[in-house]
């Protein structure tokens, strides 16, 4: 969209009735202790988890590192989710489909964001949200992205389960007040522990679209593809491309037929059988 449809002007307040901003964060001091004393050794996550959760509660906590030129990097994982499916699928190459790997892609890769705030229109109805979020029963997400350098960014990711509620706004507000503290400490656990983590050795992730190759579909097929799986609908796409949303559809309808599927589903299960070769036919249950 272009161009300014409409100029709102904001009603000026009364001096009875002041913007009230966020709640100042409350810190343990006894918790922070904590976090400091365990640094460079292996308890530094447990401790940064309590400090955490006397602010914020969390559900599921994973520190790891996206890097542009190869898989994540696993710092940290505490999840009670059997069986992993982090493990089993996201590490995998799904990563890629993450809101939060796509900004660690661009300048949002200094900033603390919610899931709802980052997602595509349609990633609630995606098959990688129904794949990995449903499956590790995931509702909600507060993301923390910090770069270590061009090439890396730590991803501490903060998630609420569906027997909690959502994030409220001062939840949000809350770790944006204590990005500075946990950026500083995330960043020198990294440095202390010599980049060390759970690594697979997985290959660099793809260019997008090389997967599509065999296939013979246009690099704007291949775009279109790539937002499919990402969960974006037919008019977010048609705005992010300048197109409109029925050439979207004439576009997706060639690649379909390109591919000889009939659905989303379907190109999901053939990307995961591409992640997955020896997983190639089998459901993800």
């Amino acid at each position: 969209m272009s161009g300014i449809r409409h100029l709102r002007v904001e009603p000026v307040r009364p001096e009875r009735d002041p913007v009230v901003p966020p709640e100042t964060v409350a810190v343990d001091a006894g918790l922070l202790a904590t976090v400091v004393a365990a640094l460079g050794s292996e308890d530094l996550y447990a401790a940064l988890r309590a400090f955490i959760n006397g602010i914020v509660r969390i559900d599921n906590c994973v520190a790891l590192v996206f890097d542009r030129q190869g898989p994540p990097l696993i710092l940290h994982q505490w999840s009670p989710q059997q069986p992993n499916y982090f493990q089993m699928l996201y590490r995998q190459g799904a990563y890629t489909l993450d809101p939060f790997y796509r900004a660690s892609l661009d300048e949002r890769r200094d900033s603390v964001m919610q899931l709802k705030d980052i997602a595509p229109d349609g990633f609630g109805e995606s098959d990688f949200y129904k794949a990995y979020y449903e499956k590790v029963n995931m509702i909600d997400e507060i993301g923390l992205l910090c770069p270590v350098d061009e090439q890396r960014t730590i991803h501490l990711s903060l998630g609420r389960r569906s027997s909690s509620c959502i994030y409220a706004a001062d939840d949000l507000a809350h770790v944006k007040q204590l990005r500075p503290l946990l950026s500083t400490i995330l960043l020198k656990q990294y440095h202390l522990q010599g980049a060390t983590g759970d690594a697979d050795g997985h290959a660099a992730p793809e260019p997008a679209g090389q997967w599509l190759k065999p296939f013979h579909v246009t690099a704007r097929e291949a775009e279109i593809a790539d937002m499919i799986l990402r969960g974006h609908s037919n008019a977010s796409m048609g705005v992010i491309l300048a197109i409109s949303a029925e050439t979207v559809k004439v576009h997706r309808k060639n690649l379909y037929a390109k591919m000889r599927i009939s659905s989303q589903a379907e190109l999901f299960q053939l990307f995961i059988s591409h992640i997955l070769p020896q997983r190639a036919g089998q459901p993800l249950a």
